[in-house]
């Protein structure tokens, strides 16, 4: 385990940019930062997500055909979610902690103490990572997060990210990586054998409080959940976001045509909750959550 001081940032990757702007700011309300471009082979923009989890958002699309983006496109987990970054106290810490767990950093040179502790680590998707690349940093923050209301018209209103979601054959198995390497805590695992939902869950809260991990597992093979580890392998599976008015955020779809489907209510302790989903095709590669609560921490 290592010393996490926040989560910077979600990282998605499409194959052009104007829309995927379009559809985060236009519709999730999301803040345009910075645009740039980058040596390594890639064009960047960076958002803030509105609400409480002052989360930064970023968006990687290929600058050229040798762009190494394009092997992740079109791979089985592109376009969608490519990577969440965090700033960690020491990344020598962090290789010693991946190291213990049997498993070799990716991107990552030794550096003297005296360079200080700025740098680079990350988990490879197919080295540790099941299927999911995690970066990890140490220095200056690179996303200035602060809280903030979205004013937008014609959007969803979120106010926090709630989780992101990652698809694999055991939850349990999943679950573990994450608390031993990331120090989250279990708050909440699904009873019974999912067999009425076809998926079974475990939720892990983070160290700082931005967002939950939710470990997704099929309750059996006719489930969608096995569908996707079937299509995609082990991997992100969709991220959630909370919004303060139903209606609000329902309308906001309906005005820019974006249908939604797998709409549920529901009470828990006398107060209720709904929740609906977007479609990947209508949101650059990647499922879309969101839901509405009565009162708080009645959702899970």
């Amino acid at each position: 385990m290592f010393d996490i001081l926040e989560f910077d940032h979600i990282s998605m990757s499409v194959p052009v940019m104007g829309p995927q702007i379009e559809f985060l700011t236009k519709v999730l309300g999301f803040r345009l930062e910075s645009q740039g471009e980058s040596d390594e082979g890639y064009f960047s923009a960076a958002f803030s997500v509105p609400g409480r989890s002052a989360l930064g958002w970023e968006v990687l699309v290929p600058n050229g055909p040798d762009s190494y983006l394009h092997r992740f496109l079109d791979g089985a987990s592109g376009p969608g979610l490519h990577h969440v970054a965090l700033r960690v106290r020491s990344v020598r810490e962090v290789a010693e902690a991946i190291r213990a767990e049997g498993m070799e950093p990716w991107g990552y040179r030794e550096r003297d103490e005296e360079d200080g502790e700025g740098g680079v680590i990350y988990i490879h998707p197919r080295s540790g990572g099941h299927g999911f690349l995690f970066q990890m940093y140490s220095g200056d923050p690179w996303h200035e997060g602060h809280p903030f209301e979205d004013e937008g018209e014609h959007t969803l209103g979120i106010i926090a990210v709630n989780h992101l979601s990652h698809a694999h054959p055991d939850r349990d198995e999943l679950a573990g990586f994450y608390e031993r390497l990331f120090g989250m805590k279990t708050i909440y695992t699904s009873p019974g054998d999912g067999l009425d939902s076809g998926f079974k869950t475990r939720v892990l809260e983070t160290s700082t409080g931005q967002l939950r991990f939710e470990m997704i597992q099929p309750a059996g093979p006719t489930s969608f959940v096995q569908k996707f580890l079937d299509a995609r392998g082990p991997s992100m599976h969709h991220v959630t976001f909370e919004v303060g008015d139903w209606e609000r955020a329902v309308s906001a779809c309906a005005h820019h045509a974006i249908p939604i489907f797998g709409e549920r209510t529901g009470q828990t302790d006398g107060a209720a909750w709904k929740e609906v989903f977007i479609h990947p095709r209508h949101t650059g590669g990647m499922l879309v959550q969101f839901f509405w609560q009565e009162r708080p921490d009645i959702w899970i």
